[in-house]
């Protein structure tokens, strides 16, 4: 997890994610998912959302450079996905949940 979160901007290859820890995709996938209860994939991109969520609620950055940071490089996709996630898209949860100036963004 670890390992995805800190390379979230990558793209996700399976086979290239198991040779880093020297186990089969299989393997791989079984560990994942008795320790976490998702798959990798699933993972990531709940992950990524996350992040965007931070970062919408935090920076001024355009959804198009947040969807690149976060490892899109579609902003439609991005966006289809965060919708999915959140049941807001992005410019909407930004405008809902953005920190107003002078507020801990802790």
């Amino acid at each position: 997890m670890r390992h995805l979160d800190q390379n979230l901007s990558a793209r996700y290859d399976l086979a290239a994610l198991a040779d880093t820890f020297r186990v089969s995709t299989r393997t791989l996938l079984r560990r994942f998912a008795e320790s976490t209860g998702q798959s990798p994939l699933q993972y990531l991109r709940t992950a990524r959302v996350r992040r965007a969520r931070h970062l919408l609620e935090t920076t001024d950055r355009t959804v198009a450079s947040i969807a690149t940071a976060v490892g899109y490089k579609d902003p439609g996709t991005f966006a289809a996905l965060f919708t999915k996630h959140t049941g807001r898209r992005p410019r909407d949860y930004r405008v809902t949940f953005r920190a107003s100036p002078g507020q801990p963004t802790g």
